[in-house]
């Protein structure tokens, strides 16, 4: 994107998507699972430093953002990894967060019941290790992930003893 359309984004308020890691994704499977001819992980490499830098201009600028994917074969559980990119482009972890929670549930219109930990809110909620305030990575590796409630109900649950000792 030129300036002067990333200046008419922030003007109307448009949130902007960049999904950067989706890119990364395809780049680290590019040989093993996808096969991709001869040029193309350095042509894949140079489109995603070129997103990146439009991602940070936009941010700068002053873009509302929102994390997402355009994983649809692939890479699912992984959207997360994204925040890396907003961090790295000047979010704090904050912002960052802020980026996958009440600013999607704001760009659906349904701030009233998504994004946060609320009474009366959608229960979607992830536990992990460490504290992403800190290190946005306590988030966006998935091997940090100790607990989930998916729609009011416990999906995974790695906080139990299971009586082995290592």
């Amino acid at each position: 994107m030129d300036d002067q359309t990333i200046a008419e984004m922030v003007k109307k308020k448009i949130y902007y998507v960049p999904t950067i890691d989706h890119n990364q994704y395809y780049l680290e499977n590019a040989d093993s699972v996808y096969h991709f001819p001869p040029g193309a992980k350095e042509r894949l490499l140079n489109y995603i430093q070129r997103n990146f830098e439009t991602a940070k201009k936009a941010f700068q600028a002053g873009a509302r953002m929102v994390v997402g994917s355009d994983a649809v074969y692939n890479g699912w559980g992984l959207n997360m990894r994204e925040l890396d990119w907003f961090v790295k482009m000047g979010m704090t972890p904050a912002q960052a967060l802020k980026a996958a929670t009440t600013e999607p549930a704001a760009l659906l219109g349904m701030e009233n019941s998504l994004g946060a930990v609320a009474p009366g809110f959608y229960a979607d909620i992830v536990a992990v290790e460490g504290d992403p305030l800190a290190d946005i990575t306590a988030v966006s590796r998935r091997e940090n992930v100790r607990w989930v409630m998916k729609a009011g109900r416990v999906v995974v649950d790695k906080t139990k003893s299971t009586g082995k000792t290592n």
